[in-house]
């Protein structure tokens, strides 16, 4: 279900410059969207590409993220918006429009960025409890998901809360591959901020070619009551992954499993702190475009 608020963001700095104003001005609306697999889960279907390697599916419950801190600048950095405004957002519920902005110069605006954050007792809840919020706050998360975890007849739960707040910069539209947004003169441009769940279960970081989704590590780990403890991925070390029985873990074609987080830097070479930085390269743009993603301290 696509929920469509319509506002004026508080906390918005629109800067006129003289080459913007002679082109007019319009509207920039944002959807946000975890797309079909924050509904459907992993597998996706008819996405051969998005499922476990290992067999699981997975179903999340909820899937909250705080979004915020909107940046639209030109090449030469020229500000046209820096929004302080936030959101706490269930992916679960579908596409769901979170900002728009009035006002804007009608140009191209090379520069387009948001923050992954945790979220502020300003921040506006589309979709989300009061009491989940605060939980959000009161962790410094900025994800929270809740889901579960099934094969061959096992079904395991997780609840995770994850502090890896992320900037991301100069996002380029997947549609042409061009840089940032484009407002027309009376018009309304329309972009998607999209999170790409699926990296959060890839077995290597860095470059994502060849790339395979795994969650028989996770679930290793899982307690007698079938709950995933997020503290409890400390314990898997990431050059000698072990299963339920504490004996080394294998792929499909029997070869041990290692997890490779190539270049990317971790805190500590367990699978916690792997999830986490899986997380960082989650935000997208308008689908497959990229953006520059970093951990902000």
């Amino acid at each position: 279900m696509k929920r469509v608020l319509s506002w004026m963001a508080a906390g918005v700095a629109l800067i006129a410059c003289g080459g913007e104003t002679e082109g007019g001005s319009g509207s920039l609306v944002l959807t946000l969207s975890g797309e079909e697999a924050a509904q459907t889960g992993f597998p996706v279907p008819g996405s051969p590409e998005l499922r476990f390697a290992d067999g699981w599916a997975v179903h999340f419950d909820k899937y909250l993220v705080g979004v915020g801190n909107v940046r639209v600048a030109g090449a030469e950095g020229e500000v046209a918006l820096a929004d302080t405004g936030s959101v706490v957002v269930d992916l679960t519920a579908g596409e769901t429009e979170v900002f728009r902005f009035d006002g804007l110069g009608a140009r191209r605006w090379e520069r387009f960025g948001y923050d992954i954050l945790v979220p502020r007792a300003d921040s506006r809840a589309i979709g989300v409890s009061e009491a989940d919020v605060r939980r959000m706050i009161d962790g410094r998360y900025n994800y929270w998901i809740e889901g579960t975890a099934t094969r061959e007849g096992t079904t395991l739960r997780f609840a995770w809360g994850l502090s890896a707040p992320t900037r991301n910069d100069d996002c380029v539209n997947s549609a042409d591959d061009s840089p940032g947004v484009v407002v027309r003169n009376h018009g309304l441009a329309a972009y998607q901020i999209t999170l790409h769940l699926d990296h959060l279960f890839y077995d290597r970081l860095g470059s994502h070619d060849g790339v395979k989704m795994r969650f028989a590590a996770i679930a290793a780990v899982a307690g007698g009551d079938g709950a995933i403890a997020w503290d409890a991925l400390a314990s898997q070390r990431l050059a000698s992954l072990r299963d339920g029985d504490g004996q080394p873990l294998r792929g499909e074609d029997g070869a041990l499993l290692v997890y490779d987080p190539e270049s990317v830097p971790l805190a500590d070479a367990n699978l916690q702190q792997y999830l986490l930085a899986a997380s960082v390269s989650q935000g997208r743009f308008n689908g497959e475009g990229v953006c520059v993603n970093r951990t902000m301290k």
